[in-house]
């Protein structure tokens, strides 16, 4: 009986961190490319979870806060846990998305907003530019390494918030602000050279249209501009890339300053 009470505590600690690193690790995972999409089960999700929170438990557990006497403060410090998982997800799911916003502003440029297909990602109708460029953007962030620097964060964050020691910062939201932004910004410039061509091809059409009115210009319009679109979609394609890579760089610094450690700060 004495040894049972004595291995008590021994059994508590670790499992007051695996449930810390649970309730911050599952909503960064589950909001990561392709983990987030509805085509994964969710018995996939839960079981990715549970053993990659088991394989992290023992190297942050030198980092971890005491167990809580009461139930309240350990419910507490669960859903600060789980809160910070959901913010840190954010920013994964906006840099994931940013690419997207970049193929609806080509898809309202060339006029092919009717042209929609159910996203097995979202369960949602989105436009074909689009959908073609959130796998283009799920594909670029699982080979430059993204699910990488998302755990790696992840681990940095103990140091700076013990498990169970979250403490709430102001400077969260103007991070996940920034990061909006930022992540808005590429998009436009993913969509840049397209949406200028787009733009050209509009203004000729138009003037078209005004010298010969006997003309049909709606279908011809139409016509030209999905031919615009998809040459310098083919021409530029390579280019989004280098723009996206850049913005996995600038989103690694930007989580960096999200969660500061104490090496790095020294």
């Amino acid at each position: 009986m004495r040894s049972f009470e004595a291995l008590t505590p021994l059994l508590y600690g670790p499992m007051w961190t695996f449930l810390c690193v649970l309730s911050r690790l599952g909503p960064m995972l589950t909001l990561m490319p392709p983990i987030q999409g509805a085509t994964i089960p969710m018995r996939v999700k839960v079981l990715l979870v549970l053993m990659v929170a088991l394989v992290m438990t023992p190297i942050v557990l030198e980092f971890s806060t005491p167990l809580p006497s009461d139930l309240p403060d350990l419910a507490i410090g669960l859903i600060k846990e789980l809160c910070l998982g959901l913010l840190f997800g954010s920013a994964v799911l906006i840099i994931s998305t940013s690419l997207q916003v970049g193929g609806q502003v080509i898809s309202s440029l060339a006029s092919m907003d009717i042209a929609q297909s159910a996203d097995p990602t979202t369960e949602e109708s989105v436009t074909v530019i689009s959908q073609m460029f959130s796998w283009m953007a799920m594909a670029l962030f699982l080979t430059l390494g993204g699910h990488r620097y998302v755990i790696g964060a992840c681990l940095d964050s103990f140091e700076t918030y013990p498990a169970g020691g979250v403490l709430a910062e102001g400077y969260w939201l103007l991070h996940l602000h920034e990061l909006l932004g930022h992540s808005v910004s590429v998009g436009l410039r993913a969509a840049a050279p397209a949406a200028i061509a787009l733009l050209l091809a509009n203004f000729v059409t138009a003037l078209i249209g005004r010298t010969l009115p006997q003309l049909n210009i709606l279908a011809v319009g139409f016509n030209i501009n999905i031919l615009m679109m998809l040459v310098v979609l083919a021409c530029t394609i390579a280019s989004i890339g280098w723009v996206f890579q850049d913005e996995l760089a600038d989103w690694v610094r930007m989580t960096t300053n999200l969660f500061p450690s104490p090496r790095r700060t020294v």
